[in-house]
Formats: structure tokens, sequence, C-alpha cells
């Protein structure tokens, strides 16, 4: 697979995205100079390539201009072109994403400044709208393009050996005219002729919210820059001015003259900033000195530990949204290879998938939300495998009876909850008795015992308890009659349900690597240990805990994609599962099933993912 160089720095990049939160403000600085070009074009980028100063035109009739420090012309690249951006790699060579007039798509070049010469990368195919906007970036060593057409659809699209990847698709709105990003804080500002400047979350994985900055005047944006000293400038042709952006604040430095700015670029040059700006006044290109400001402070995170990655994913479920929660593994003992994975639709029901994602059976039975499954029950019917969900709809815990010969369910019983609303459920057997753990977002815990009477399932209630907080996932170890259950906002709980009594103990809590809200969790065991398998739905990790007494913490991990198969990796994960027994040869070590809250490559509804046993393990023992 064709990788792109790991950037040693991006002349077009920026600043985090806390940087220009805040209400722009106005001073009485002195008018800027505007000094003009000396070649005409639609867009200037000036550029810092090993301490030189150069410069790219980007023109509709002379296509793509590179000049020297004194606007000398290096090279050209003929065509048509209204918009670009650039991204310089560890090696001092450009990719530059040139929007095309003739075909309304991209065209992407490499620029290698010792050998002063364009080369064709790829080209982009416009779709049904016209694309008004182009950012490039890397993430994970991947190209990615970012477009926004005339209908506001944001989308990023990946270069993987010469083929696009769909990777996320958004919709932004219309009146997007200029886009830049920063690969380093997964920042990316759209100006919008409209509003002002949008700032969202270019990252894979993330969520579509996003933070509006507005200028005082309150009128639109239409050109943005940014660049790696943590600067960002945005202009506007009703505001004689360019509005820069920098530790909280956003000023305005006024020009000497009138000018209706429509597009800007910056890059950090001696000490300083340059930027290259286009007037529609007098259809002209302009440089512009400004003073560099101090660089914002990183905000620091703790460092993941190791990364995994899926081999297959689920269906999709039927509806946008949040709607995929809780996975369950029903282990077939006869054909291990043809095991099913359960999981609930928050929105509809329960699915049923194969080993490879695949759904083979859908059930409309209402708003489940967290599943679990044991497959052997002595009943006086005989041996039982049965999977349990919290019903919202109903206000029910809701039986189904698994038929393995089939692999498919049905709802055998509808078993009523003094709960006010059903979130998170497991289950617990000891020998013959099997009983089922739901709890309330309010914190109340019920424990039912159920009874089977000929092809009847019933229930009676054993004890309740509550959580301090708002509560979900939870897992129970049958061999050692232990009860892990999560307080999302605090952290994981140990309690004894073997009939001994004892007070429940805070076994781990959130902070550092770890951050709420504390969802799914599961057991998987490695080499005759049990280990405890957490969802930390803050941060997109999975931290890892030993179950015995000192209930150590491992570290964490996150799931990744793997663009050689196509498959993204995982975020804002609810429900996951986990079973070490072997199902087939291809999973000898057994499957991690975790929930995807943002389902892309490309962008579709939630689904689940599936990850071998194999690396969850070997992610084990490297840190246990």
């Amino acid at each position: 697979m064709k990788i792109l160089p790991t950037l040693l720095s991006i002349t077009l990049a920026g600043l985090s995205l806390t940087a220009c939160t805040s209400q722009p403000t106005t001073t009485s600085l002195q008018p800027q100079e505007m000094k003009p070009f000396s070649f005409p074009g639609q867009q200037l980028t000036p550029l810092t390539v090993a301490s030189s100063l150069y410069y790219l035109v980007t023109s509709e009739t002379n296509g793509l201009t590179i000049t020297d420090e004194n606007q000398s012309v290096v090279a050209n690249q003929g065509g048509h072109y209204s918009q670009s951006d650039i991204l310089l790699t560890a090696d001092n060579k450009l990719i530059i994403g040139a929007l095309n007039n003739d075909t309304y798509g991209i065209n992407l070049f490499t620029y290698d400044p010792q050998e002063q010469r364009f080369a064709a990368l790829a080209s982009l195919p416009a779709a049904d709208a016209d694309i008004e906007a182009v950012c490039l970036a890397n993430q994970d060593n991947l190209l990615v393009v970012t477009t926004i057409d005339t209908i506001g659809r944001m989308k990023q699209q990946g270069l993987i050996n010469s083929a696009w990847v769909d990777i996320r698709q958004v919709n932004v709105g219309t009146g997007i005219k200029s886009c830049q990003q920063d690969s380093q804080t997964h920042t990316l500002y759209l100006a919008d002729e409209h509003t002002g400047l949008w700032q969202y979350n270019s990252h894979f994985e993330a969520s579509d919210g996003h933070d509006l900055l507005t200028t005082p005047t309150q009128t639109g944006l239409e050109g943005v820059g940014v660049e790696s000293t943590g600067a960002v400038v945005a202009v506007s042709p009703k505001d004689n001015a360019l509005w820069v952006g920098d530790n909280n604040t956003f000023t305005a430095y006024p020009l000497a003259g009138e000018y209706q700015l429509e597009s800007v670029r910056i890059t950090a040059h001696n000490n300083g900033l340059i930027a290259g700006i286009y007037d529609d006044n007098t259809a002209s290109l302009y440089t512009v000195s400004l003073p560099r400001l101090p660089r914002l402070a990183a905000v620091k995170t703790d460092p993941v530990d190791g990364s995994l990655t899926a081999f297959a994913q689920t269906d999709p479920v039927a509806r946008f949204g949040d709607a995929a929660d809780d996975p369950a593994i029903w282990y077939l003992d006869e054909a291990p290879e043809t095991s099913v994975i359960l999981g609930t639709d928050k929105k509809s029901g329960l699915d049923l998938y194969d080993l490879s994602g695949k759904r083979l059976q859908h059930l409309a039975v209402g708003r489940l939300n967290n599943v679990d499954v044991r497959r052997h029950w002595q009943t006086d019917n005989g041996v039982l495998a049965i999977a349990a969900a919290t019903n919202r709809t109903t206000k029910t815990i809701d039986i189904f009876v698994l038929d393995p010969m089939t692999r498919q369910a049905s709802l055998a019983s509808k078993l009523p909850s003094s709960l006010n609303d059903l979130y998170g459920l497991c289950l617990y057997q000891h020998n013959n008795t099997l009983d089922v753990f739901a709890n309330d977002t309010d914190g109340q815990v019920e424990r039912h015992r159920l009874t089977s009477q000929g092809t009847k399932i019933t229930a009676h209630l054993v004890e309740t308890f509550s959580v301090p907080s708002q509560p979900e996932g939870c897992v129970a170890d049958d061999e050692n009659g232990v009860l892990y259950y999560g307080e999302e906002a605090v952290g994981v709980w140990k309690r004894d349900i073997s009939g001994q009594v004892s007070a429940p103990k805070l076994i781990a809590t959130v902070g550092g690597k770890v951050e709420a809200d504390i969802e799914g969790m599961a057991l998987f065991d490695v080499d005759g240990e049990r280990y405890l398998v957490v969802s930390s739905q803050g941060n997109d990790r999975y931290p890892i805990y030993t179950t015995t007494e000192d209930h150590t913490f491992l570290g964490t991990f996150n799931v990744v994609p793997d663009f050689a198969t196509g498959i993204d990796g995982t975020s804002e994960t609810d429900g996951l599962e986990a079973i070490s027994f072997p199902l087939g040869k291809a999973l000898p070590d057994g499957l991690l099933v975790v929930q995807d809250g943002h389902n892309v490559m490309p962008s579709s509804q939630q689904n689940f993912k599936l990850i071998s046993g194999s690396q969850l393990a070997e992610f084990i023992r490297k840190y246990r």
C-alpha cells in the first residue's frame, strides 16, 4: 500500500479547536499595507520550504504557477483552477490539490522544489454538485481530501493505491467558500459567507458537532488561512480588515485602502506571518506582513498504549442516529464457527449476525438497549439457550429463546419491571440458577431470578440496590460470583453476588487514560487469567484491568481504520462483548465485538466492529 510520507510540517496547518472559540475583539491597530503581487490569479498562497519563501498562484487562466520570494516564475502547470490547497511532506515536496474549472473536480499534483517540476498524482471527479472548497490533510499517513459542494455536503475521501475511498460525509449547509485543515489537531475550518467561521473535528471517527465564530460586525466570511504556529486568518468582502485569531481572541487588522477580500492563505516566515490575499474589488493579488503571534499551548493527552483493527463489521442498523448499542455473543458448541452475534437496535429491536457480520434476523420488538446471552440453562423443558434484553418501549425485560438449529431467536416472555427507564442489563448463571440484573438511568438496580414452567418463562425479584449516579454496562463472572458494573461518570464497581454479604467496591475510576462515560464491559481470558475490558466512551478507548484482588490497570487500546480492508475504526462505543473460546480456524483466540458510534468509510448507519481475540490477547500479554 502506498503511504503518504509523514509530514514534517504543514505550511497551511492551524491551531487547536479551542483557540478561537471566544468572542472576537477589535483593536486600534495601525492599518496594514497591502503590497500588489506581480501575477494575476484568484488565490495567492505563500509557503515556506526549507526556510525559503515561495508563492503558489492559482489562476483560472494560467493554471498553477510557483514563484520565488522575488516573484520570479519557477514552474507552471497549465490549466484553469479557481482554488487550491497544499501539503508539505517530510522530504520538502509539495502535494497540491486544485479545483479544476473545466471538469469541476479536483486535480492532485506533486511538486519537487529541487527539480522544479509538477507531476500529476490523481484526479477526484466531481459528483452531482459543483465543488466550492477544497483542503488537504494527512491523517494516519493517509492523504485525505476534503471538499464542500454547493448543496452543503462536506466529503472526506482518502487516496489508497491510486484509488479513492469514501471516508465521511457531513451536511454542513450552503455558503461554504473556503476550508483549511490542521492535520496535527484534527481541526477543520470552514468559511461561511452567511455566518462566520465554522470549526469541525476532522478526524475519521469524529461526531458532526461544530462551533461557530463570528466577527463583531456579524458579517459572513469567504476566506480562511491557517498555519502551524497557531494563527488563523479570515477575511470577508464586507470587512476591510484581516481577522487574526490566536490565544482565544480574534483581532481585526485594518487595511490601508478599500478592498473586498475573498481569499487568504498564510505562512510563517522570518519570525512573522505573510498573508496572500485576493481582492475582488481590483481583481488582484496582494501580500501582507503581520506579526507572528504567540503559539497557543497544545492540550496534552495521555497516549494510547496500543491499537487494534477490525477484520469485519456487521451490516448497519436500519436508521441513522444513535441506534446500535450493545452486542452479545451466542457460542454454538457443535459448530463454533457458526456462532452468532446479537446486537440491540435501540430504535427498533434485536439483530442477529453471523461471524462475517451478515444480518441473519431482525426482530422488531421495540427499543432494546442492552442484551446478554446464556446458552446452557437447564429447565424442565430441557437445556435452553436464551437472551435477555431491556426494552424501553414496553418497560419490560424481554426474554428470547435461541434455536441452535436455525440460528434464530424468538420472543418468549416480557417480564415486568418497576424501573422507570430500563437501561443496562447482564445475566448471571450459577449452576441452574439464572438471574437478570437490570438497571435504570436513575441508578436503581433490580435482580430478577428466572423460572421456566413448560414453555413459559417467568421471574421474581430477588434484590434491589442502587448506584450513586447513572449506570449502564455490567458483566457477571459466573465462576466467581462477581458482578462488575459501571457508574458512567465515576468508574467501575465490583459486587459479590454469590450469596456472601459484602459491600460493593469501586475498583477503577475515570482520569488519565480513562474518561467518562464508562459504558460496556466484558470478561476475557488469556493464559488462564481473567481480564475486564471496558469502554471509555469519552476518549474512544478501551481500558483493561485484571480481575485479581488488586485490579491492576494494564493500559488502553483503541480501534483504528484498516485501509487495506476498508473497515474504519471505532468511536463513542456504547456496548461491547468478548469471548475467549475458539470460533473456528480464523478465530482461535475468540472474538471482541464493539459498537461503533460513527460508522464511516463511507458514512453510514451505526454498526458493530469485529476484532480477533488474538489481537486482544497479544495486547494483554504485552502489558500485563
